[in-house]
C-alpha cells in the first residue's frame, strides 16, 4: 500500500466516523493521519537533501558509464 491509499483509507475511515458520536477515535484517526503525512515530507525533504550532497543521480550515472579492464 503507497502512501495515497494509506491516506484515502484513513479519510475514509475519519468521513465513516464523523457519522457517529465516536470522536475520540475519529480524533485519534486524524492525528495518525497528520503523523504520518509529517513524517513522509521530512522522510521526503532527507532524502531530497542526501541526494543533492552525494549528487546521486550524477554520480549513478558515472557507476554506469564505469568500464572495469
Amino acid at each position: 500500500m503507497d502512501k495515497q491509499e494509506i491516506l484515502a483509507k484513513l479519510e475514509i475511515c475519519i468521513s465513516i466516523l464523523e457519522t457517529t458520536d465516536n470522536l475520540y477515535v475519529r480524533k485519534q484517526l486524524e492525528n495518525i493521519a497528520e503523523a504520518l503525512v509529517k513524517e513522509w515530507n521530512e522522510s521526503d525533504y532527507y532524502s531530497q537533501q542526501i541526494r543533492e550532497v552525494l549528487r546521486y543521480d550524477e554520480t549513478m550515472n558515472n557507476l554506469n558509464h564505469l568500464w572495469i579492464r
